[in-house]
């Protein structure tokens, strides 16, 4: 290799580093911010259709919000986030939906498993 093609690709090679870490220290919120929205939006929707087989009543519109909630607090503050970490409250869901009526004791349930997932 020629000094001035090594010297040139070093050039580069040191810009690119430079912009990179630049970003990455400066806008980093700004290209994560719309990935936990997709995310979010994601568990949304497969706990959405799990509510799909509930009969409509006030314990199941409290259930979404209280999901909503949830989501929201659990995606944006979690450093990282797995396909397992919903997976406990899926297949509670699950479990729960046998029956398609949600009732307040399967409510307060749900609001315990929350709060021992949040104390983790």
């Amino acid at each position: 290799m020629k000094k001035g093609c090594f010297v040139k690709s070093i050039i580069v090679l040191t810009i690119l580093v430079a912009a990179i870490l630049y970003i990455v220290q400066n806008h980093l919120d700004a290209i994560l911010k719309p990935g936990k929205k997709i995310l979010k939006n994601l568990v949304l929707s497969d706990i959405e259709n799990k509510l799909t087989y509930f009969k409509s009543n006030a314990e199941k519109d409290t259930l979404k919000i209280m999901l909503d909630d949830y989501l929201t607090k659990k995606i944006e503050n979690a450093s990282t986030i797995s396909d397992k970490d919903f997976d406990w409250l899926i297949a509670y869901l699950d479990t729960v939906a046998q029956d398609s009526i949600i009732d307040d004791r399967e409510l307060n349930r749900i609001k315990e498993l929350i709060k021992e997932e949040d104390l983790k």
